[in-house]
C-alpha cells in the first residue's frame, strides 16, 4: 500500500468516525437529560448564591457607605427628663452605583458621639423608608423618642451649647433592596454639626427698671436679650434661669420665660431680680457711658416645674459675656 492509499483510509476512517461521536453524544444527552437540567439549574442557583449573598452585600455596603448625610434642621420640642419630640429635615447626597438604583427599608438609627469610648448612644430616632437617587430627602415630623442615656445627652448637649463644631455618629442596620434582591446592610454615618459656641454674640439689647411691688415674681429689671443661633436646631428649653454678676459682684437672678430658641439671631423677654445693694453700682455703671458687660452663668431650666437636667447641667457649666447694649 503507497503512501497515498494510507493517507485516504486514514481520512475516510476520520470523516466516518465523527458522525459516530456526535451520535452518542446525542444519545446521551437525550438519556441523560435530567441531569444536565438539574447541572445547569445548580450552576445557576450557585451563581445566585454568590450574587445574593457574597457580590451583593459587600458592593451594596460599600455604595452606601459612600453617601453623605445633609443636615437642614433639627427640632427639639417638648423636652422632658426621659423623652422628646423630634423632627428632622436632612437628605442624602452621593449615591452611585447600586445605591442610585435601590431602596432601603425603614429603620432605627441612633445617635451618638464620635470616637467616645466606650460607645454611648444617647437617643434614637425611626427614620422612613429611603428610596435611591442624587438628593433624597430623609423627613421624620414630631417622633416622640425615648432618651437611651442621660449622662450621653448631657455631654451632648454640653458640646452643643460649648462648641463652635462638634461630630455626631448615626448608626443603624436595615434591608437594601435592589430589584427583587435584598441584603443587610449597615447605616454608618459621621456629620458635622455647628454648635452654639458658648453663645458668643449674646447682648442685652434693652432694658427698664420695674416697680418690684407691682411684679408677681418680685422682679425689678426687665428687657429683652438677643441670642444667636448658628445651628440648624430649634429647641424648646422652658424657663431658663440665670445667675448675673458685675465685676465680681453678685447682682441677682433672672429667668428667660419659655425660650424656645431658633436658628438665626432672635431677642427674647427677660425678667430679674437684681440686689437691691447692686442696683446703685449697676445704674451708676450703665450712666457712665463705658461699656457694661456682665458675667452670666445659667441655673437650671424646666418646663411646667420640671427640670430638664441633660439642659440644666450644660447651661450651669456656660459662663457667658453678655454685654449691656448702650441707650441711644
Amino acid at each position: 500500500m503507497n503512501s497515498s492509499t494510507a493517507k485516504n483510509g486514514e481520512a475516510r476512517e476520520y470523516i466516518e468516525s465523527t458522525p459516530k461521536r456526535q451520535g452518542k453524544v446525542g444519545r446521551h444527552c437525550r438519556r441523560f437529560w435530567w441531569v444536565w437540567l438539574i447541572a445547569f439549574c445548580l450552576s445557576i442557583l450557585v451563581i445566585m448564591i454568590v450574587i445574593v449573598y457574597a457580590i451583593l452585600p459587600a458592593v451594596g455596603q460599600k455604595e452606601l457607605d459612600k453617601t453623605v448625610l445633609n443636615l437642614h434642621s433639627f427640632t427639639i420640642l417638648e423636652p422632658s427628663p426621659t423623652s422628646l419630640l423630634l423632627s428632622v429635615n436632612s437628605t442624602i447626597t452621593g449615591a452611585s452605583g447600586i445605591a442610585a438604583h435601590s431602596r432601603l427599608e425603614p429603620m432605627e438609627v441612633s445617635f451618638f458621639l464620635e470616637n467616645h469610648k466606650p460607645i454611648q448612644p444617647f437617643m434614637s430616632l425611626q427614620l422612613p423608608g429611603i428610596k435611591g437617587g442624587s438628593a433624597v430627602p430623609v423627613i421624620t415630623t414630631n417622633v416622640t423618642t425615648e432618651i437611651t442615656s442621660v449622662p450621653g445627652l448631657t455631654e451632648f448637649s454640653a458640646l452643643l451649647l460649648g462648641s463652635e463644631t462638634l461630630r455626631v455618629a448615626i448608626r443603624g442596620r436595615t434591608t437594601l433592596w435592589a430589584g427583587k434582591l435584598h441584603t443587610k446592610v449597615n447605616y454608618n454615618e459621621v456629620v458635622t454639626i455647628k454648635g452654639f459656641n458658648q453663645l458668643e454674640g449674646m447682648e442685652i439689647e434693652e432694658y427698664t427698671l420695674l416697680n418690684q411691688t407691682q411684679q408677681a415674681d418680685g422682679s425689678n429689671l426687665g428687657g429683652k436679650v438677643l441670642i444667636p443661633n448658628p445651628t440648624v436646631f430649634e429647641i424648646q428649653m422652658g424657663d431658663v434661669h440665670i445667675n448675673m454678676s458685675l465685676n465680681g459682684q453678685t447682682l441677682g437672678n433672672g429667668t428667660i420665660p419659655g425660650l424656645h430658641i431658633r436658628p438665626g439671631n432672635n431677642t427674647y423677654d427677660f425678667r430679674a431680680k437684681v440686689q437691691t445693694s447692686a442696683l446703685i453700682p449697676l445704674a451708676t455703671a450703665l450712666g457712665s457711658g463705658n461699656p457694661v458687660v456682665l458675667d452670666v452663668r445659667g441655673n437650671g431650666t424646666d418646663i411646667n416645674g420640671v427640670s430638664i437636667p441633660w439642659l440644666a447641667g450644660p447651661l450651669s457649666a456656660l459662663n457667658v459675656k453678655v454685654p449691656i447694649k448702650a441707650r441711644e
